[in-house]
């Protein structure tokens, strides 16, 4: 009846159709701190916290996880992807893709290059959707299957693994690279954004907090240090593994090349 109204430059970031929208990310933080609630019995327990689906369904959680990805991901990623030129590749292949935020940014980087975006089957069509609304649609290919239990596709010369090493423990890593470089032409790179811990796991301040998340979150991931992301890639076959580059939570880039 007239009596609430919304400012048009909140509207904007928080309903579904906002140009500008957080909307999803906020449902994140939302579901992460009915779980950084039951903290103290996670650090009693060892296990992770109990995860119950919100109000709106595991479904439209699972949504809203990958929405707010986009969110954190879009206004970094021309800026990220800048970083790592000069870039050379012909096939570009983005492991645990999301909504493909990331396979768009380095396709514009590289207009004759073509990409793989893998993740779960129920992942897919949101990914579709966005690349549709890109209109990349002819560049890139859907690959969907789960990491932990399947191969990943073969044929790509460059591989992107987005923010997906926190949430596995350094084993389900070393696995995981394993897998990369199986996939890998010869010759091709790897590079992982993620967090990059100093020796003391205290620093940057950010990332310790994060592994607190990844505590009540996952059953065993955490932020890891250089060295350690370096062995596991030594481990996986992968030769002159470089932090090209680190800042203080989720934009730090390790390089890893495979030869032969």
């Amino acid at each position: 009846d007239n009596k609430y109204s919304v400012p048009e430059p909140i509207a904007e970031l928080l309903t579904e159709q906002g140009p500008n929208s957080i909307l999803a990310m906020v449902r994140l933080q939302g579901n992460c701190l009915r779980l950084w609630a039951q903290l103290s019995r996670v650090t009693k327990s060892g296990a992770p916290a109990e995860r119950k689906p919100s109000i709106r369904g595991a479904a439209a959680d699972q949504a809203a996880f990958i929405e707010a990805m986009d969110n954190f991901s879009a206004p970094a990623a021309d800026n990220v992807v800048e970083m790592l030129k000069p870039l050379k590749f012909d096939h570009f292949m983005d492991v645990g893709g999301a909504s493909g935020t990331w396979t768009l940014a380095f396709l514009r980087a590289v207009p004759d290059a073509e990409a793989t975006l893998f993740d779960l089957p129920e992942v897919i069509p949101m990914a579709k959707k966005r690349i549709a609304k890109a209109g990349m649609t002819d560049r890139v290919s859907f690959a969907s299957g789960d990491f932990y239990t399947d191969d990943l596709p073969t044929g790509a010369d460059f591989v992107w693994l987005g923010a997906i090493a926190h949430q596995n423990s350094r084993k389900q890593n070393q696995m995981l690279f394993a897998k990369i470089h199986a996939a890998l032409r010869a010759d091709g790179v790897v590079v992982l954004r993620d967090v990059v811990m100093d020796e003391s796991r205290t620093e940057p301040e950010p990332g310790a907090l994060f592994a607190v998340n990844m505590l009540v979150a996952t059953e065993a991931g955490s932020t890891y240090t250089f060295q350690e992301y370096r062995s596991d890639f030594l481990g996986a076959g992968f030769t002159e593994v470089t932090l090209l580059y680190r800042d203080e939570f989720m934009n730090s880039l390790i390089r890893a090349e495979k030869h032969g």
